[in-house]
């Protein structure tokens, strides 16, 4: 398993040095790169670095969750404070997504299954093309991961250190995606309903503890932003300026249907956080905003949902978002995935999907549960409808593809041992009798 993490990391660091190397963050990428020098500079816990570096504002921001920031500055913290020093770091973080992959691959269909979803994860473009982005997805991989593999260990073997533990991953998922937050109710409380050696109070105990943990973690975040804003802010203040960002005529009809439109966001004043202003109020007036928009168009909205979801799964226009995905601003996208790497991702995703079929039914032959996987599969589906479809949001379902293709593939190479030894031994036969 460390071979191939190996591998993965020198995938991801010839990537990140050919591609990245003089690479200039933008977007949320620079909103992740200058936090988190902000915060080793000591010029603000949370300050938008937007407000900083371009009006020399101090202004409260709370736009994304705080955790890929810390991440990201434990590099700063020793002097490593450039954007090419992060995505480097970044590189280390995915190699831990795709040994801990692996130990979900081992939990879930036994250890050459964990060394296939190992393999799998560390040469998956969807897998590796985060840690040139400077994203949260790369955390989001790593944690994802986390969740599968004690899901099933707490199915195998329920105890109360075992759903503390998986309450806590949750909890630092939210803190790193806020929808992630769902992962709480579709997969944690799930998960303990369905744990048949125990009585049905015990299972709602045993939950009642995995989602307090969950909150204890959330907790000091949520409680730091009810003190610092005028509106309730929970988790983040992006929900706002997702809503007008994608529900205008742009994303509701035309090339853009499903996806999200900056041009919406600057026409209603929701891209850029206006300077000396409370970000809760402005996050509450582009969901206002958001919201009315969606109310005066309901009967386009099915339409627009569908086409989110087909954008998130790769089946609505893939093409189209490839080129998305590699950063088209007239096409309202500050992506950064080169085309090629994108499409071979593309193909290897459509692969592990068909696999991933024959991984779910080998797994309910083994009487296996798959509540964790489905519940992650949901997740993704929820968050492409609330907001918009595009490839990176799919990144827990990519997890899900490498745990449930890894069985399949086990499966089809212990058939292929198989027949390959009768073949032998019918040889063997023969040259004994003749």
């Amino acid at each position: 398993m460390a071979l191939v993490s190996f591998v993965g990391l020198c995938i991801r660091v010839v990537y990140v040095l050919v591609s990245k190397r003089q690479a200039v963050p933008g977007g949320d990428a620079f909103y992740f790169h200058l936090q988190a020098n902000l915060l080793v500079n000591g010029k603000g816990w949370f300050i938008d670095p937007w407000a900083y570096i371009h009006h020399h504002q101090v202004v409260e921001s709370a736009y994304h969750p705080p955790l890929w920031s810390l991440v990201l500055a434990a590099p700063s913290a020793i002097g490593a404070k450039s954007y090419l020093s992060q995505l480097l770091w970044a590189c280390v973080v995915g190699t831990a997504a795709v040994f801990v992959t692996g130990l979900a691959g081992r939990e879930v269909g036994g250890p050459r299954a964990g060394l296939i979803a190992a393999g799998i994860a560390a040469v998956y473009p969807n897998y590796w093309l985060n840690d040139g982005s400077g994203l949260a997805e790369t955390l989001v991989l790593f944690l994802i991961a986390a969740v599968v593999l004690v899901s099933y260990k707490l199915w195998r073997r329920p105890s109360l250190s075992n759903v503390a533990i998986l309450g806590a991953l949750c909890g630092l998922a939210a803190l790193t995606r806020s929808e992630l937050s769902l992962l709480v109710v579709l997969v944690l409380i799930p998960v303990c309903l369905v744990l048949r050696s125990l009585s049905a109070g015990r299972r709602i105990a045993i939950a009642s503890v995995g989602a307090s943990v969950a909150l204890l973690v959330v907790a000091p975040w949520i409680g730091f932003n009810l003190s610092r804003f005028n509106h309730v802010e929970i988790i983040s203040t992006e929900f706002g300026s997702g809503l007008a960002s994608a529900n205008c005529n742009q994303t509701y009809r035309g090339p853009l249907t499903g996806y999200w439109s900056f041009g919406c966001q600057v026409h209603r004043n929701c891209a850029v956080l206006p300077i000396q202003k409370d970000e809760s109020a402005w996050d509450a007036r582009c969901r206002r905003i958001g919201l009315s928009y969606i109310e005066r168009h309901q009967t386009r909205l099915p339409v627009v949902m569908t086409a989110r979801i087909g954008r998130e799964f790769g089946v609505f226009d893939p093409i189209q978002q490839l080129r998305l995905d590699g950063g088209h601003p007239a096409l309202s996208s500050f992506e950064t995935r080169p085309f090629v790497w994108a499409a071979a991702g593309l193909v290897m995703y459509y692969l592990l999907l068909v696999a991933s079929v024959f991984g779910a039914l080998t797994l309910r032959k083994r009487r296996l549960t798959l509540v964790p996987l489905v519940g992650i599969l949901a997740g993704v589906v929820v968050a492409a409808v609330l907001i918009y479809g595009t490839t990176r949001f799919r990144s827990p379902f990519e997890v899900v593809l490498a745990v449930l293709a890894a069985p399949a593939i086990d499966r089809a190479v212990r058939r292929f041992d198989k027949r390959r030894a009768q073949r032998l031994h019918h040889v063997v036969m023969n040259e004994q009798t003749l």
